[in-house]
């Protein structure tokens, strides 16, 4: 038999998952706003953060006796990690340490997840390591990807040489243009380049036709020139 009632559940379990979808949307776009703004002390907040991080596998290996390989392994993924710090918040998609952090965080995740299939720890235990000890810094370099955009040329002109035009781009920016979509600063810069042109273009125009007209405004007509020779 129909209920409505389970109906009505499916709808607010459906309208309750979109929530939390949106939240989650929310949050990221403002550490994304965040790490834009701020991007020098984002740079120092996951130097610190990979030390810590690196210091608690040490901490494991001695107290809770974890894998020894495990913990290297992991210990060696975030040393890849750091990596991308040397041109931050510049990150190469097509770089090799950023396709090399790719790979070696789903090799670190399968790694650890087969290890505490086998191996029983409390849930919570298990949940804070993945979010901690695995996921927490690539997803710092992640949301991280958006700053190349508000992001201010180095002083170093050297540097700024050694960086290519794709280190400038943001992920968004990246992929609309491997798609061929032009994306709104281009026709803002565009729009405001026209304008500034058709200004200066009416001004030149107007400037000798007002010149034109003051010379013949305050020229003498003849007879009075001769009146005054005269």
């Amino acid at each position: 038999m129909l209920s409505v009632l389970h109906l009505v559940a499916y709808a607010a379990t459906g309208l309750a998952f979109c929530s939390v979808v949106l939240s989650l949307a929310c949050g990221l776009y403002y550490l994304a706003e965040l790490i834009e703004e701020y991007s020098v002390y984002t740079k120092k907040v996951i130097k610190t953060l990979t030390i810590i991080i690196i210091s608690l596998h040490v901490l494991f290996w001695i107290f809770d006796r974890l894998p020894f390989f495990h913990l290297a392994f992991s210990i060696f993924c975030h040393c890849v990690y750091s990596l991308n710090l040397k041109t931050f918040p510049f990150i190469s998609l097509t770089g090799l340490p950023f396709i090399g952090s790719c790979i070696l965080v789903f090799a670190d995740h399968f790694l650890w997840f087969k290890y505490f299939t086998t191996h029983y720890r409390p849930f919570m235990d298990i949940a804070a390591f993945f979010g901690l000890c695995v996921w927490l810094v690539p997803f710092a370099y992640f949301i991280s990807l958006s700053a190349n955009d508000n992001a201010l040329p180095t002083s170093d002109p050297a540097f700024v040489d050694a960086i290519p035009h794709q280190h400038k781009q943001g992920l968004m920016k990246t992929l609309l243009s491997y798609i061929g979509v032009k994306t709104q600063d281009t026709t803002m810069l565009t729009t405001s380049a026209a304008d500034f042109n058709s200004t200066t273009n009416t001004n030149i125009y107007n400037q000798p036709s007002m010149g034109v007209t003051s010379s013949i405004h305050y020229t003498p007509p003849r007879d009075i020139q001769n009146r005054k020779t005269l």
